[in-house]
């Protein structure tokens, strides 16, 4: 990590001397920015038996060279509300009523929500292809290689006294079907760079595909009185998910000055 993070200080620094004297809305120049991203994704094969719609958000390192090959390095949190099935399918039938109400420590009925989560890491190489307003802008395609992590996060509040116990702490572990894996990821988007480090954007269209396991060894839900148990260590899911991202970059490259003309 340590290592890593020197490279990208030189890599800044390197763009940051090598573009001074040059002109972005003129010619390709080399340029190092920081992105703020935010995504809507759709979810598809086997992460659609789990998970509806989800959003991410994250942060980028990218460098594009004066030849307007990108590279990126980034990091995105995954969320989202909406999990597939009712409350009986997600814990099954042995720490839940029928109508999926829980029990608490009081003997009375807790109350407590559940959320997808999940993380996302990835490095990309690409190329941008100019085409308005400058040479810096234009259409991108990028493709890179990672991590993905999804999982159900059980969200309770220990302040009322009625702590569910059934999924407190470390039980939690047992139902909330933690899955990752390496992760492949496309995308294809406009990227606009100006003479200024304000509106400077990009919006795009991506899809990733991971290919998970379990990473939970055991499984605590119950189905038609027999427990689901260990986890095959073997078995892979396909996960894929599909959408829009938006980005709002800030470039290291300094505003060029205005030209004035003397008689």
């Amino acid at each position: 990590m340590r290592k890593l993070f020197i490279s990208l200080l030189l890599l800044t620094g390197l763009a940051l001397q090598a573009q001074l004297p040059k002109d972005i809305m003129k010619e390709p120049i080399p340029v190092a920015m920081f992105q703020a991203t935010y995504a809507f994704h759709i979810p598809a094969l086997d992460l659609k038996t789990d998970y509806g719609v989800s959003n991410t958000i994250g942060g980028s390192f990218v460098f594009k060279n004066a030849s307007n090959w990108i590279f990126t390095a980034n990091g995105n949190f995954i969320f989202g509300n909406q999990l597939k099935g009712d409350r009986i399918d997600i814990f099954g039938e042995s720490i839940t009523t029928e109508y999926g109400e829980m029990t608490g420590s009081a003997g009375l009925y807790t109350t407590f929500a559940i959320y997808q989560r999940g993380l996302h890491f990835q490095l990309e190489a690409g190329k941008l292809f100019p085409i308005w307003p400058n040479p810096n802008s234009g259409i991108f395609v990028q493709a890179g290689v990672g991590y993905l992590r999804n999982r159900i996060k059980i969200d309770y509040d220990l302040n009322t006294n009625n702590t569910p116990y059934p999924v407190f702490e470390e039980y939690a572990y047992g139902y909330d079907r933690m899955r990752g894996g390496p992760a492949l990821h496309l995308e294809t988007g406009y990227l606009y760079l100006g003479n200024s480090r304000i509106a400077n954007v990009s919006i795009s269209f991506e899809a990733t595909y991971a290919r998970t396991r379990d990473l939970r060894e055991y499984d605590f839900r119950v189905f038609d009185g027999v427990p689901v148990g260990y986890t095959d260590p073997n078995k892979r899911y396909n996960y894929l998910y599909y959408g829009i991202r938006v980005s709002w970059n800030i470039p290291t490259y300094q505003r060029q000055p205005d030209e004035y003309y003397y008689n």
